[in-house]
């Protein structure tokens, strides 16, 4: 019997904690948004949640 194994790279994980620290910002640009709306964000935060929705 043979068995191949996937060679466990750290990249995986840095790619996930990536992931992770996106949808945290996301969320937190989604809360002020509900908390004092559209118009309070930084032209930084809706250049950010632009690109975040036009890559998924």
């Amino acid at each position: 019997k043979t068995v191949y194994r996937k060679k466990n790279t750290t990249s995986g994980s840095k790619i996930d904690y990536d992931k992770e620290s996106r949808q945290r910002k996301i969320d937190g640009i989604l809360d002020k948004i509900s908390k004092s709306g559209y118009e309070s964000l930084s032209k930084a935060e809706k250049d950010f949640l632009f690109k975040a929705g036009k890559e998924d």
